[in-house]
C-alpha cells in the first residue's frame, strides 16, 4: 500500500466566504446536519475530517471541501516501522549480520532539554502557557488526551473505507459528536476573569502593535469624517460600527491561527453576513431610541417637579424652586437610564462576534451574547473597573496612550467572547 494521507481542516474559511453558506453547502454536500455543518466549521483549530486515504482520493476531498469555501490542507500519515519487522525478505544482506556487527552506540552526554509548547513548538514559555501560540499547555494536553480516546479524526464513525468518487456526497459521518473547540453554552467565570481578558487582549496588541495602532486610527479618522454628515454620518457609524468590531474580532482570530493581524481586517467584517450585522447595529439603535423616549417621559416629571408645578410658574420663588428641585427624581433619571442601558449593552457585546465567526442571526446573537453577559456579571464589573481606570492613565499623556488601550481593550472583546463560549 502506498503512503495515506488525512485531510484536515483549518479551521478559517477564504476570505469572502459567508460562513452560513457554507454549513449550507457542508451539510448539503456531505449528507450531514446543519447542527454538525455548524461544528465542524466552528472549530477554531485544526480538525482531522478524513484520514487513510490515498493521495488522489485525499486531493479531491480537499477540493472538494475547498469549493465550499473551506481552507483545507493534506498531510501524510506516518508510517509504522513495525510492518518492516514482519518482512520476510531480507533487505541488503540483512539475514547474514550477527550481532556483533551491529554498530555500537556512543555514550555521550545528555544536554538539558528544554521544554517546548505540545501545539506550536515555541520555547516562548511562561509557566503553563505558551507566549507564541496563546494556550494553555496542560488544557491543551488534557484535550488532546480525550481526543485521541475518542478517536482523533471525525471519519472514525464511518462504516468502512471510501470507495466512490468523493465528490459525491460520501456516506460517512464526517463529524464528531463534540467537537473539540465548538461553540458551548456561555461559561461563568470568576471575577478575576475580567482581567485576564485585558491581560490576553494585550497579548493580541503586542503581535502585532504598528498593524493595530494603524488600524484604530484609520477606523477613529474615518468615524469622525463621517460624523460631519448631518444626520446620516452619525446613522451610519451606528448601523456600521458592529461589522467593523467583527472585522477587529476575526483579525485576532486570525492571530491565534498564528497569522498576523492587518488593516484589512479593519474591513474584513464585510465580508461575513453583512446584513445581519447591520441589523445588530438597528436594534442597538432602536433600543437606545426606546430607552431615551423613557427618559424623556421621566425627565418630563422632574422639569414640573423642578418648577413646583403652575404655582411655581406663577409665582417663580427661588426658595420654591430649590425645595422642590426633586433631586430623588434626577437620581432616578439616571438609574432608569443606566438600567436599561447595560442590558442593551450587554445584548451588544458579543453579538458581532457570534455573528461573523458562528453564522448566528442577530437576534440569536444579542440573545446569546446577553446571556454570555448576564453569567459574568462579576468578571465584567472587574473588567469594567480596570477599563476605566486604564483609559483615565491612557487619557493623561495628551490622549497618546489611548493608541495602545483601545487596541487592547477591542481585542479583549475577542479574549472574552474565547473564554465564555468555549471554555
Amino acid at each position: 500500500m502506498g503512503e495515506l494521507y488525512r485531510v484536515i481542516y483549518t479551521g478559517q474559511l477564504r476570505l469572502g466566504t459567508e460562513k452560513k453558506e457554507a454549513i449550507a453547502s457542508f451539510s448539503t454536500r456531505f449528507k450531514v446536519s446543519e447542527e454538525k455543518a455548524r461544528k465542524v466549521l466552528s472549530s477554531s483549530k485544526d480538525l482531522v475530517l478524513k484520514k487513510d486515504l490515498e493521495k488522489s482520493k485525499a486531493e479531491k476531498y480537499q477540493q472538494a471541501l475547498e469549493a465550499i469555501g473551506m481552507i483545507v490542507r493534506i498531510e501524510p500519515l506516518e508510517q509504522k516501522a513495525e510492518l518492516d519487522a514482519l518482512s520476510l525478505v531480507p533487505i541488503d544482506g540483512a539475514a547474514d549480520k550477527t550481532k556483533s556487527d551491529a554498530p555500537v552506540k556512543e555514550n555521550k552526554p545528555v544536554e538539558p532539554v528544554t521544554p517546548t509548547c505540545p501545539k506550536c513548538g515555541s520555547d516562548r514559555l511562561d509557566g503553563d502557557n505558551c507566549l507564541a501560540c496563546g494556550i494553555v499547555i496542560p488544557k491543551y494536553l488534557a484535550r488532546q488526551a480525550a481526543e485521541r480516546e475518542s478517536g482523533e479524526s471525525a471519519a472514525d464513525n464511518a462504516t468502512g473505507p471510501v470507495t466512490r468518487d468523493p465528490y459525491a456526497a460520501p456516506e460517512a459521518d464526517l463529524v464528531r459528536e463534540t467537537v473539540d473547540g465548538e461553540l458551548t453554552d456561555p461559561i461563568g467565570h470568576p471575577a478575576g476573569a475580567g482581567w485576564h481578558w485585558i491581560t490576553r487582549g494585550f497579548w493580541h496588541f503586542k503581535q502585532n502593535p504598528v498593524a493595530w495602532i494603524l488600524t484604530m486610527v484609520v477606523w477613529v479618522v474615518l468615524s469622525i469624517v463621517v460624523s460631519f454628515i448631518p444626520f446620516v454620518g452619525s446613522l451610519a457609524i451606528t448601523l456600521f460600527s458592529p461589522v467593523v468590531l467583527a472585522g477587529f474580532m476575526l483579525g485576532c482570530a486570525a492571530q491565534d491561527h498564528g497569522e498576523d493581524f492587518e488593516l484589512s481586517h479593519l474591513f474584513a467584517g464585510f465580508s461575513s453576513s453583512v446584513g445581519q450585522l447591520v441589523l445588530v447595529g438597528l436594534l442597538y439603535l432602536a433600543g437606545f431610541f426606546i430607552i431615551g423616549i423613557i427618559i424623556a417621559m421621566v425627565g418630563g416629571g422632574v422639569m414640573i417637579g423642578m418648577m413646583g408645578g403652575m404655582e411655581a410658574m406663577e409665582n417663580p420663588d427661588p426658595t420654591m424652586m430649590s425645595s422642590t428641585a426633586g433631586v430623588g427624581s434626577v437620581i432616578l433619571m439616571i438609574v432608569v437610564a443606566f438600567g436599561l442601558s447595560i442590558p442593551l449593552l450587554m445584548a451588544y457585546w458579543f453579538a458581532p462576534a457570534l455573528i461573523a465567526m458562528e453564522g448566528l442571526s442577530a437576534m440569536a446573537a444579542m440573545k446569546l451574547s446577553f446571556i454570555g453577559c448576564l453569567k459574568n456579571m462579576l468578571p465584567f464589573l472587574v473588567y469594567g473597573i480596570v477599563a476605566i481606570i486604564i483609559v483615565f492613565i491612557g487619557a493623561i499623556p495628551v490622549g497618546l496612550g489611548l493608541l495602545v488601550v483601545m487596541p487592547v481593550m477591542t481585542a479583549s472583546v475577542y479574549t472574552a467572547y474565547r473564554a465564555i463560549y468555549y471554555g
